[in-house]
C-alpha cells in the first residue's frame, strides 16, 4: 500500500505544482487506490492546507507535502484502514519518494492528525465555509451568487458521483440494445431524458465500451447536442471540438451529414480523429483551425454551428477538482474576450435562416447569459426555443447536480 501513497503523492504534486492535468494522470491504468487518493487529495486540498498549517511552522518541501496532504486525506476519509496504517504507510512512502530524511517529520505530522490536535473555523468565522466545502472563498461565493444559499449548500454538500453516464453509440447499437444487455447482467441502471444511463463501470459496461456500442459522455454534453437539433444532410460545423464527443454524437444523429469538427492544436485534432475512427464515423472531418481567425472557405457555409467554448469549466469541479487549481475569478475576463472573439467569427460561417448553439460547462454569469446577450444584441442572430424537454426560453442553465456538469445552453437562429 506504501506504494499506492507513493505515486498518489507524485500524481498530486505534477497536478498541484507542475500543472499537469489529473485526467492524463490518472489513466485507466492507474490503480484505483491511487485515483481515490488522488481525487480525494485535490477535493480536500483547501481542508489540508489548513490543518497543515496549524501543525506544521515552516512548508515542507513539496514532495513531501503532497504525500503529507495525501496522508490528511486517508486519515480523514478512508474508514477501512486504521489510521495507524496508514501512517506507517506513509512514513514508508517518504522513503520511496526519495525523502528518507522526512520519515520523521512525516510520521510526526501525521500522529498529530490522527489524534485531532488542530481546530477548524467554526461558524461564523470568515474561513469557516471554505474550510468546511474544502473550497477556495471565490468558489463558495460565486456558487451562493448564483443559486442562492439553498442550492448553493446543496451542490457543495453532494459528494462526486462514483457512477458513471454513457450512450449507445448508434451506429451500432441502440439505447434498447444497451438497456437489454444490462437486464440481462441484473445491471443497476438510471435512464435519463437524454437517452443515457447512468451506472457503475462493470465489467459488462467496460465490455460494451471495448466493442464500441457505448461511449462514455456526460448528460449535460449530450443535451448540447441535443438542442442543436440538425436535420440529416445539414452540414455541421463544431468549432472547438475535441476531444471530439459532440461531433461524433452529431455525426451520429445525422449518418448523411458532413461534420467538421476543429481545434487549434495539432495534438487535439488528433484526439479528434482518434474518438471518430473508434466510433466509426466516418463522416466527421478533423480540422486544425484557430477559431479566432476568419476562413474564407467557410463563409456562410453550414446549416448548423455549434460553439462550445474553451471556459472556466467551473462546472466539472465534482468531477475535476484540479479545475479549481487553474482558474480564479481573475481568469473569467480574459477567458470572456476569447470567447467573443470565436463567436464573432462563428456566426460568420453560418447560413441565413441556420442554428448556432453556443454552450460551456461553466456557471459564470459573465461567460454565459452575458455572452448569450453578446450574441443577440452585437452578432444580430435570434433567441429560438431550444427543442429539448425542459421548460426554456432559448437558454437553459444547468446546475452541477448527480451526473450532470454544470451547464449552459443558448440556441439562436440567423
Amino acid at each position: 500500500m506504501r506504494k499506492f501513497f507513493a505515486e498518489a503523492a507524485e500524481i498530486f504534486d505534477s497536478v498541484t505544482r507542475k500543472d499537469a492535468y489529473v485526467s492524463r494522470e490518472v489513466t485507466g491504468n492507474t490503480p484505483p487506490m491511487v485515483e481515490r487518493l488522488v481525487l480525494g487529495a485535490l477535493e480536500n486540498d483547501v481542508k489540508a492546507t489548513y490543518i497543515l498549517s496549524r501543525l506544521v511552522e515552516k512548508r515542507p518541501k513539496p514532495l513531501v507535502l503532497a504525500l503529507l496532504k495525501v496522508g490528511v486525506y486517508a486519515l480523514l476519509e478512508i474508514d477501512n484502514v486504521p489510521d495507524y496504517a496508514i501512517v506507517s504507510e506513509c512514513v514508508e512512502a517518504a522513503e520511496i519518494l526519495g525523502k528518507k530524511d522526512a520519515r520523521g517529520f512525516v510520521n510526526a505530522v501525521l500522529k498529530k492528525v490522527s489524534r485531532r490536535e488542530y481546530s477548524l473555523p467554526e461558524k461564523g468565522d470568515p474561513e469557516y465555509l471554505s474550510v468546511r466545502y474544502s473550497k477556495p472563498d471565490w468558489f463558495i461565493r460565486l456558487l451562493f451568487d448564483r443559486y442562492g444559499e439553498t442550492l448553493a449548500t446543496t451542490i457543495l454538500d453532494t459528494p462526486a458521483p462514483d457512477t458513471v453516464h454513457i450512450r449507445a453509440n448508434l451506429r451500432l447499437s441502440s439505447p434498447d440494445t444497451v438497456k437489454s444487455v444490462l437486464d440481462a447482467h441484473a445491471t443497476e441502471y438510471a435512464p435519463d431524458e437524454t437517452g443515457g444511463f447512468s451506472l457503475r463501470p462493470t465489467p459488462e459496461v467496460k465490455e460494451m465500451f471495448r466493442e464500441g456500442m457505448v461511449t462514455y459522455q456526460s448528460p449535460s454534453s449530450m443535451l448540447a447536442v441535443q438542442a442543436l437539433a440538425p436535420r440529416d444532410g445539414d452540414r455541421v460545423l463544431d468549432v472547438c471540438a475535441a476531444p471530439g464527443g459532440k461531433a461524433v454524437y452529431i455525426s451520429e444523429l445525422c449518418p448523411h451529414s458532413e461534420v467538421v469538427a476543429c481545434d487549434i492544436h495539432p495534438h487535439r485534432v488528433e484526439l479528434i480523429r482518434a474518438y471518430a475512427a473508434r466510433m466509426k464515423a466516418d463522416n466527421v472531418t478533423a480540422v486544425e483551425k484557430d477559431g479566432t481567425v476568419f476562413d474564407e472557405a467557410f463563409a456562410e457555409a453550414f446549416d448548423c454551428v455549434l460553439v462550445d467554448a474553451p471556459c472556466s469549466c467551473l462546472g466539472t469541479f465534482r468531477r475535476h477538482p484540479d479545475v479549481l487549481l487553474r482558474r480564479g475569478a481573475d481568469s473569467v475576463k480574459e477567458l470572456v474576450s476569447l470567447q467573443r472573439d470565436i463567436l464573432s467569427v462563428a456566426v460568420r460561417y453560418l447560413k441565413k435562416g441556420g442554428v448556432l448553439v453556443y454552450s460551456t460547462c461553466t456557471v459564470t454569469e459573465e461567460e454565459n447569459e452575458q455572452n448569450a446577450d453578446f450574441i443577440e444584441s452585437e452578432l444580430g442572430l435570434k433567441p429560438c426555443i431550444l427543442p429539448i424537454a425542459r421548460k426554456n426560453d432559448g437558454r437553459i442553465s444547468l446546475p452541477p447536480r448527480g451526473e450532470w456538469d454544470g451547464f449552459f445552453i443558448a440556441r439562436f437562429t440567423k
